[in-house]
């Protein structure tokens, strides 16, 4: 068996749900990762703040997430298995029961989520190699965050995070951001790092490159509109920042999406 061989992406599923779920009782064939936003119910109480979920192979569950008459949430979702997996779960307390996770910001996760949608139906082998890197990217994330502190205690630090994932291309002055929260820098790099699991830089790299990989998915744009669009001044400064995130250049990557 290879290095990455011990993991199987099934399927890949996102859904939007309006009300109470249906009352069927089903037994998990698959272990099930995803992340749900919106209104939900959970231990008797409505809850309205996106979490990380774990449901592991095997368990007798209802089919789907309660929530009040005519609510809205969505859910993001991969089915896999392997020992790889197993091992996941384990390590998160999922391997005999399901367990949710409330996270700062869901973008990062949706994120990974997005880049496995797109891997699910990319030829092999490179797409079993980056569907294995995408779940560890997804276990140090959760990690890193199921600890952070609440968003409710950080307003504005959230409303950064969610700016920055709508628009990775714009110059961040971060700077300027913790003096809008009357902290130093320091102090907000702290405060960031804590909510996004990572520093800022790396945040904005993040989502610059999971912009760049949807653009590049497609022949709609040119490398250098792109270029432009992920926040560089030129093609060239571009590429040298994907080959070193991804190793490959846009080029490569656009071609082995469209093959």
């Amino acid at each position: 068996m290879g290095y990455f061989d011990d993991f199987q992406l099934l399927n890949v599923t996102q859904v939007r749900n309006y009300g109470p779920a249906a009352s069927e009782m089903i037994r998990t064939p698959h272990y099930y990762l995803g992340v749900i936003t919106g209104k939900v119910c959970i231990a008797g109480s409505i809850v309205e703040r996106p979490f990380v979920y774990l449901t592991p192979k095997g368990l007798v569950t209802p089919n789907g997430w309660d929530a009040p008459r005519n609510a809205q949430r969505d859910n993001f979702y991969i089915e896999c298995t392997g020992e790889r997996v197993r091992r996941f779960f384990e390590a998160f307390g999922a391997d005999v029961t399901f367990r949710y996770f409330f996270v700062a910001d869901p973008a990062p996760f949706l994120a990974l989520l997005c880049e496995m949608r797109q891997l699910f139906t990319a030829p092999p082998p490179l797409a079993q190699v980056e569907q294995v890197l995408c779940l560890e990217q997804f276990a140090a994330l959760l990690e890193r965050s199921r600890n952070a502190p609440c968003p409710e205690r950080m307003p504005r630090i959230a409303q950064v995070m969610e700016s920055i994932s709508a628009a990775p291309g714009r110059k961040w002055d971060f700077k300027n951001e913790a003096g809008k929260c009357g902290i130093t820098l320091r102090h907000w790099n702290r405060l960031f790092t804590a909510a996004a699991s990572m520093a800022p830089h790396r945040f904005v790299a993040n989502c610059r490159l999971r912009l760049a990989k949807e653009l590049l998915s497609s022949r709609k744009k040119t490398i250098k509109e792109i270029a432009g669009e992920t926040g560089f001044e030129g093609a060239s400064e571009f590429s040298r920042f994907f080959k070193k995130m991804c190793g490959m250049t846009p080029g490569e990557f656009r071609k082995s999406r469209l093959r």
